[in-house]
């Protein structure tokens, strides 16, 4: 996948997510190809607005640049992994539990397309760090589009079923990523 296409998918995801989400559902890749396509260039892509932004509007100058990796860049890399990772095995678990046969693979793959707000809002938070809690509020958007993935996924799951794993999903993962902020924020501040 080429930039101007993740782009593309980008817009399509936060525009028009129901439909998105049905054309995403019928489509497979491995962990390999949504690493490569997805996470890696937007990685690329927040360490980049990440630096230019501290650069430019925040405290660091070019000389500063171990300082930043060290301050900055590795707690929000490793909050997203952890984040990315153990999402995955959440929802993975969940959906065992109301008896949805999912798969680690397939479950992998909602979560990194339903992630793409929050890379998106990590981007912008990083261009703009001053308004970075405003951009992280709109990271909400990706339980939404969690929600939108779930339903094309698994849309001949009874409603009542699909509606309670999702809803315990995205209690439990807002939970977990409180925890998770407040645990980064004890050990790298």
């Amino acid at each position: 996948m080429n930039i101007k296409s993740l782009l593309n998918l980008t817009i399509d995801l936060v525009g028009k997510p129901t439909a998105t989400a049905s054309v995403l559902s019928s489509q497979t890749k491995g962990f390999a190809a949504l690493l490569k396509e997805i996470a890696l260039p937007y990685f690329v892509a927040i360490i980049a607005a990440e630096y230019i932004g501290h650069v430019m509007f925040g405290t660091y100058m070019f000389k500063d640049s171990l300082s930043f990796i060290i301050n900055e860049l590795v707690p929000l890399l490793a909050l997203l992994l952890v984040s990315g990772i153990l999402f995955t095995l959440l929802l993975h678990e969940i959906l065992h539990y109301y008896s949805i046969e999912a798969k680690l693979k397939r479950t992998f793959y909602i979560v990194t397309y339903s992630f793409i707000p929050i890379f998106l809002t990590s981007i912008l938070g990083g261009l703009l760090p001053k308004l970075a809690p405003l951009f992280n509020l709109c990271g909400l958007y990706s339980y939404y589009l969690l929600w939108c993935m779930l339903k094309a996924e698994y849309s001949n799951i009874d409603n009542k079923k699909l509606r309670n794993a999702t809803l315990t999903s995205i209690a439990t993962m807002i939970l977990l990523h409180w925890a998770l902020v407040g645990c980064g924020n004890l050990i790298f501040n």
